[in-house]
């Protein structure tokens, strides 16, 4: 028992300077001792360990405090890589991370909208996965795993996917288990909104904070929470639909059932609905008369763009402005009733919506700021997504390296034998 125990610290004291050299980016041998409280030849003996496996490598010097120029090591970026997919109603994001969460490849491609009615969806995954492999040119024996960010509700434990309101044709499919026995590697899922989440977390707008709350603004309205540095599931998952709470009581019916869901009024299909009924009333706007010719020729891309989408001017079209101000609103104040329920230490709004047309999110940043405590408002800091569109899939990839930087390094996958370290 003595010896087993003796093993199971050693594993948590590797996995731990391993974690920590990740989170920090690079590290001393005192920086590591100071963190897990150990001698400083164990320290030595472990750090030989990592290097041997090929997990870290010397970087160089870090400054003298009075005697001799510490070494420095950090992870070998190219020692493994993980693969990140990202389902969105209108496109597919996959992208290739090395191990230090860099984007190493990446392919997009539209999402296929007759296939997202059935799970024949599943195999156009499948191919975009492959074709992401082949554009970055990593010998597949050194792929950790994949990671699925895909809308929800699913059930990222057990793999399935639910009823995802936009997109019925992976209703009850085990996404999880059916890419995993395609590609012959761990597969892993979650909500698309917790893995931007997460990606902002490592490597965007929420770095070095704890307890995160991310707002996705996009043809649907998705969001995800990580408190105490670990995504939040609720009992035992589904928490975070705030695009699902009412927030207007005589509001439309949502594609969920439900009626006056945020996402049924701030949504992106909330803004092309709501064109339409505007246009139908006898509003004017640069598109007007191709809607009537043909309701499928305006989508929300044309209103973004018609709104001044990206130029942030005070020029075009009023109607388009109006809407997508309209939706930002409603997001605000979703936004003002999260930071009074949760507190989070930052608030992230990121998707199309606020990428497309920058003053989206500053209207809604102000209407939140004016809606909350004013005692609380300036303890919370409400910022814009700063992964942009690749978010899901940097995120999705991020998923696979938390379950592996998560294990003892002897049970990674396919691990060749250690290198002899020169004492």
């Amino acid at each position: 028992m003595r010896g087993a125990n003796n093993r199971t610290v050693k594993s948590m004291n590797r996995t731990a300077a391993l974690q920590y050299i990740r989170k920090q980016g690079q590290a001393s041998r005192a920086d590591i001792a100071a963190y897990t409280r150990l001698s400083f030849t164990a320290v030595k003996n472990m750090i030989d360990e990592l290097v041997s496996y090929r997990l870290i490598g010397e970087v160089g010097y870090d400054e003298s405090s009075g005697g001799r120029k510490p070494l420095l090591y950090k992870l070998k970026a190219d020692r493994f890589y993980a693969i990140g997919l990202h389902l969105s109603v209108s496109r597919i994001h996959v992208a290739v991370l090395d191990l230090e969460g860099r984007v190493h490849a990446h392919y997009e491609t539209a999402t296929d909208q007759d296939k997202l009615r059935s799970d024949a969806i599943v195999l156009q995954l499948i191919g975009c996965i492959e074709e992401a492999i082949r554009l970055s040119d990593v010998d597949r024996g050194l792929i950790l795993g994949i990671g699925l960010a895909i809308p929800g509700p699913l059930d990222p434990f057990e793999g399935v996917v639910l009823s995802p309101p936009n997109m019925q044709g992976l209703a009850g499919v085990p996404l999880k288990r059916r890419i995993a026995d395609h590609f012959g590697i761990a597969a892993f899922i979650e909500k698309d909104a917790d893995l931007i989440a997460l990606g902002e977390y490592w490597h965007g707008a929420a770095r070095g904070k704890q307890n995160v709350f991310y707002l996705d603004a996009d043809i649907g309205i998705g969001s995800g929470m990580i408190f105490g540095g670990q995504l939040h599931h609720g009992s035992p998952y589904g928490a975070g639909e705030v695009g699902h709470g009412t927030i207007h009581l005589d509001g439309p019916r949502c594609n969920c059932g439900n009626y006056g869901c945020l996402e049924a009024v701030a949504s992106g299909i909330a803004i092309e609905r709501r064109a339409g009924e505007e246009l139908r009333r006898g509003a004017d706007a640069p598109y007007r008369e191709s809607y009537l010719a043909d309701e499928k020729s305006v989508s929300l891309y044309t209103i973004l763009e018609e709104a001044g989408a990206g130029n942030g001017s005070g020029d075009g079209d009023a109607l388009s402005k109006q809407l997508l101000l309209e939706s930002a609103r409603y997001v605000g104040i979703a936004v003002g009733n999260v930071v009074h329920l949760l507190m989070p230490e930052i608030v992230i709004i990121g998707g199309t919506l606020p990428y497309a047309y920058p003053p989206y999110f500053e209207h809604a940043r102000d209407i939140a700021l004016n809606r909350i405590f004013a005692a609380f408002s300036d303890k919370v800091r409400i910022v814009k997504a700063e992964l942009g569109m690749l978010g899901g899939a940097i995120g999705a990839g991020t998923l696979v390296l938390e379950h592996f930087f998560a294990k003892d390094v002897s049970e990674w996958a396919d691990m060749e034998p250690p290198l002899q370290v020169q004492q």
